[in-house]
């Protein structure tokens, strides 16, 4: 095992609940490996050009017109999307899974245009691990 530093990190209080939430439900035994691992993440991706991930879209379909328009966006993005999946969750509430492939700018850009459509609940991109 490589020497390791100890350092402080301080966190607001909403935060914290938050970070210590994410690590019960991703299984971490420890604050300091789950900081590690997001801190790694960061940094692989950043210096990345190609990434591959899954954009994942939860949204109500009563608001605005989704559809039409994350349609759109997927002709205009026909390059780096791979294929995409959409299933209800419930009577106005859908999921959409869309497969991404490219450059971290240019499907930030869609995360972006996605994020702001009307109806959008939550829109993230989980990018794949690399060994």
């Amino acid at each position: 095992m490589d020497k390791v530093t100890r350092t402080g990190i301080s966190f607001e209080p909403k935060l914290l609940r938050l970070f210590d939430k994410f690590i019960r439900e991703k299984g971490y035994t420890n604050r300091s490996e789950a900081i590690n691992d997001i801190i790694r993440e960061r940094l692989f991706h950043r210096h990345e050009s190609q990434i591959v991930g899954t954009v994942k879209v939860v949204y109500d379909q009563r608001a605005g017109h989704y559809t039409k328009n994350v349609s759109n966006l997927q002709h205009d993005y026909h390059c780096q999307i791979v294929s995409s999946m959409h299933t209800y969750l419930d009577h106005h509430t859908c999921l959409e899974l869309i497969v991404v492939k490219g450059s971290i700018e240019r499907i930030k850009k869609l995360l972006e245009k996605i994020r702001k459509t009307e109806g959008v609940r939550e829109a993230e991109l989980i990018l794949e691990n690399k060994p």
